[in-house]
């Protein structure tokens, strides 16, 4: 499923460039990068341009995707908002992102462009397009300076050339660090840490009454149920059936927008009105967590503001304006809004805003009365997903504690990490159990990697703490649900110490890997699969049991033969045969998109090509897995076009051998 399970590499857009620099700034800048989290159960797509989420750019990344691997979305794009008064007493406001159509609309509104991280390496310090670390141990990316199991930092500064010619940068240098946790009790959020620098070093000069905000339009719905991706889709997505509102600081705002027992929430939400049928009933959330220094607002103004407009109804300009139709009335510019310590809930004499439609919102915070060249401020936010508004607010509580905490947050082992290998109805899962000692007999380091997950020290107590392994199964394509919830639980192991079930752990095979193998499986059939490690409860120390995370080593399986060879000799094929539309085969998705057949039998590398009667190239396959020996085909030409109901002819080369077999399919639609 993924080739690195911590953070996949989605693309790197050398096309887009790697944006304007400034005059006076001759050091080349880095590849735009996209990334997103896969750590926990959020899913949010991230790029060092200064933006949050996909504006539907890309199906098959997910924008602000809750549960990871359900097509239920939550954010539309997103991104850091600064405003400032410059050295000439004018006022200015970068933008990662504002009211767009799209990303291309979006770039002309987009005022950050691409920079570098600076590291420390082994080869001194580097400039970096990103970092990509780990705080777990058996991770190829771990890292001691990692804060979370998914550490991620950008750059950007906001001296972008726009077109229009209406962006004057202030100056910043922003690093962002993002971070995401897998285990169970802390999966439902990340962080997005920034911190803002005055990069006026040269001219020396001071900023003014700052304001930071976090500007993001959140929209919820099933990809499946409403297609945003094809305007032609029989239901497009609904941008105006979603409900926003916002919660804030006890003794501030009115008691109810307050949350008893959490007297200080800035934090801001929106659900989908109806639900889609079940398919998008979770809500997303941002939340303030905190700032490196204190707002400074005039008495009796709020400290944080929460403006929610609808779509299109960002202002045009900075600072105020007039319109060109009626210049007698000024409209707040981007600063004033960012500055007026309103709090837009419930119903007003102006807007009604519990009515289900197209909001976006900005949750800001300041004034901060001057930054000076080279100094930084710093501001942290959590963007937070739960099944109602109670998950969302105690899985808010969790990420506020993250924050008060340093970003530390109790853990237990790690995940192991997971290979798989096939044979009929039956998939294999093996993983390394660690190990104490060095090749020598000597001990290992604590956070050495050969530690985990069975001799797993807790950074808590500085003693062994794994208790047992959990493997989950759940049968489908798309995860509908908590995966905890929804999976089946197929077996549990817990090493015999008089604590818990004491059933031992899985058997060790020949090459010294832990191995379970489950039976009576449907070839070609969809099947996640996902092994946690969880410690032993610490009464003394007072600590509960943890559970590592779901997502950590999960992976999308289709049982079926291992590869053809010697000593496994098949004939191929291929099933269902007659394939009939509409068949258990299908899953849910529209159209053409979601069908497949199966190729069985092959060996291990091959050339898979499909003919029509007459003799003409369909489509050709490319078949390379030692472990499994068969490959799916979704009935699409090489044109990606759909084909057409009949009979065609498949022919399969043995690409080490050079043997040859042949057969026949049957297509009906």
């Amino acid at each position: 499923m993924r080739p690195s399970r911590i953070t996949i590499f989605l693309t790197t857009l050398l096309l887009l460039g790697a944006g304007p620099a400034s005059a006076e700034d001759d050091t080349p800048s880095v590849p735009v990068k996209h990334l997103y989290t896969n750590a926990g159960l959020l899913g949010v797509a991230l790029t060092n341009l200064g933006y949050i989420g996909t504006a539907w750019s890309n199906r098959y990344i997910p924008s602000g995707e809750y549960y990871l691997n359900s097509n239920t979305e939550h954010i539309y794009k997103g991104g850091l908002w600064v405003g400032a008064r410059d050295s000439d007493g004018t006022l200015h406001v970068s933008t990662g992102a504002q009211d767009a159509n799209g990303l291309v609309e979006g770039d002309e509104s987009r005022e950050f462009r691409n920079w570098h991280v600076e590291k420390e390496t082994p080869n001194g310090l580097e400039k970096l397009s990103y970092v990509e670390w780990s705080n777990n141990q058996n991770e190829d990316n771990y890292h001691p300076d990692a804060l979370s199991t998914q550490h991620i930092e950008f750059a950007f500064k906001d001296d972008a050339v726009l077109e229009s010619g209406n962006h004057r940068p202030l100056g910043l240098k922003v690093i962002l660090r993002i971070l995401a946790w897998g285990p169970k009790h802390a999966d439902d959020f990340i962080i997005l840490d920034y911190a803002i620098i005055n990069d006026n070093l040269v001219l020396q000069k001071e900023l003014q009454d700052l304001y930071v905000g976090l500007w993001v339009d959140t929209t919820v719905g099933n990809t499946e149920q409403t297609n945003p991706f094809d305007s032609d889709a029989p239901v497009g997505w609904n941008f105006n059936d979603d409900v926003n509102g916002a919660w804030g600081a006890s003794g501030i705002v009115h008691d109810d927008y307050t949350v008893p027992g959490d007297p200080r929430i800035w934090m801001a939400y929106e659900h989908d009105d109806d639900g889609e049928e079940g398919l998008a009933t979770s809500w997303i959330g941002y939340r303030l967590l905190g700032t490196s220094q204190e707002a400074e607002p005039e008495p009796g103004v709020n400290p944080v503001s929460y403006n929610a407009w609808r779509f299109r109804g960002v202002p045009e300009e900075d600072d105020w304006y007039t319109d060109a139709d009626d210049p007698d009335t000024p409209i707040q510019g981007k600063y004033q809004v960012m500055s007026n310590g309103a709090f837009t809930v419930g119903e007003t004499q102006e807007v009604d805003y519990t009515k289900a439609s197209n909001w976006v919102g900005l949750l800001t915070t300041g004034p901060f009365p001057f930054l000076a060249a080279g100094d930084t401020l710093k501001m942290t936010f959590a963007i937070v997903a739960g099944e109602d508004s109670l998950s969302i607010l105690e899985n808010s509580k969790i990420a506020q504690l993250a924050y008060d905490n340093g970003f530390s947050l109790p853990a237990g082992p790690p995940s192991p990490k997971l290979n798989f290998s096939y044979q009929d109805n039956e998939v294999i899962l093996t993983w390394a159990p660690g190990d104490s000692l060095d090749a020598d007999g000597g001990d290992l380091p604590l956070e050495s990697p050969l530690r985990s997950p069975e001799h797993h020290i807790s950074d808590i107590t500085g003693r062994k703490d794994f208790q047992g392994y959990r493997i989950y199964r759940y049968q489908g394509e798309n995860i509908v649900g908590e995966p905890f919830e929804i999976s089946n639980l197929v077996a549990q192991y817990d090493i015999i110490d008089g604590v818990g079930f004491d059933t031992g752990l899985p058997p060790l095979n020949e090459d010294g890997l832990r191995e379970f193998a489950d039976t009576d499986l449907l070839d070609g059939f969809p099947y996640w699969y996902s092994v946690t490690s969880f410690s032993i409860p610490n009464l003394q120390d007072g600590l509960p049991e943890f559970e590592s995370g779901y997502n950590a080593n999960s992976r999308l399986v289709y049982p079926g033969p291992a590869p053809s060879g010697p000593g496994n000799p098949r004939t191929v094929g291929v099933y269902p045969n007659p394939y009939r539309a509409g068949s258990l085969f299908d899953n849910r998705l529209e159209g053409e998109l979601g069908r497949k057949i199966w190729f069985t039998g092959l060996p291990a590398r091959c050339k898979i090509e499909v003919f029509t009667l007459v003799g003409e190239l369909v489509h050709t396959l490319y078949h390379d897995d030692l472990s499994s020996g068969q490959e799916p085909w979704d009935m699409l030409s090489g044109y990606g076009r759909a084909i057409s109901s009949g009979l065609y002819i498949y022919v399969v080369e043995d690409q080490v051998t050079g043997e040859i077999q042949r057969g026949k399919l049957v297509i009906i639609k």
